[in-house]
């Protein structure tokens, strides 16, 4: 798993003190759990009809995405693809068999995308990629809370991106903004331009 952090990691420049390495260390819980690897395939539509929908990266400009852990990394690689963007993971949450968030689906795509992963384009702007699934409905079977909410710590303040000579925040959400993302969103506002949008309800519905 440190090799993929470490391919994951790779090209984030500064922006890295906000990759979070968690999801990595928490997949030390699935040792000898046998969790199947996602089969060898090009980029799913819904993530790839997202990234086509998005303007060309601009060096003055944040992109904050908000999706579900899976269509995430999904999307993260298709960004590396296309534009040779490096998205800064910022997952805090502690993946466990036996939690509401429990990292199935994530850890074998963390693990199997950062083997394909192409290298990086030095780029200014950058990217911040949170999941969205952070505070799902808990699962009757699920006994382990181990959801959790964006903190002061998990994304940058407004005088941390003027210094990296960010200008503008272009943030895409699934569905209706979650309250700690909001609250986040409407702190830049009061320093920095922000566009909100939301992602398209058909490719919502793929990814519930």
């Amino acid at each position: 798993m440190l090799t993929a952090m470490r391919a994951w990691r790779h090209g984030c420049g500064p922006l890295e003190p906000w990759f979070r390495a968690t999801p990595f260390a928490a997949a030390h819980h699935y040792r000898d759990r046998g969790l199947q690897m996602p089969r060898a395939g090009g980029v799913p539509a819904a993530a790839a009809r997202f990234v086509a929908t998005l303007p060309a990266p601009a060096r003055r400009t944040l992109w904050i995405l908000d999706l579900p852990g899976p269509l995430g990394l999904w999307v993260s690689y298709a960004l590396r693809r296309r534009w040779g963007l490096s998205p800064v993971l910022a997952w805090n949450g502690w993946y466990d068999p036996r939690g509401v968030l429990d990292g199935r689906e994530e850890i074998p795509l963390l693990c199997a995308l950062a083997r394909r992963l192409p290298s990086p384009a030095a780029r200014g702007g950058g990217v911040i990629l949170f999941d969205s699934r952070r505070q799902r409905a808990i699962p009757d079977n699920r006994f382990l809370d181990n959801r959790y909410v964006l903190n002061e710590e998990d994304a940058p303040g407004i005088e941390q991106l003027r210094a990296l000579a960010i200008e503008r925040v272009l943030a895409w959400s699934w569905g209706e903004e979650a309250p700690d993302l909001r609250a986040y969103l409407d702190y830049l506002g009061g320093g920095l331009v922000v566009r909100r949008e939301t992602v398209l309800g058909r490719q919502r519905r793929a990814h519930a």
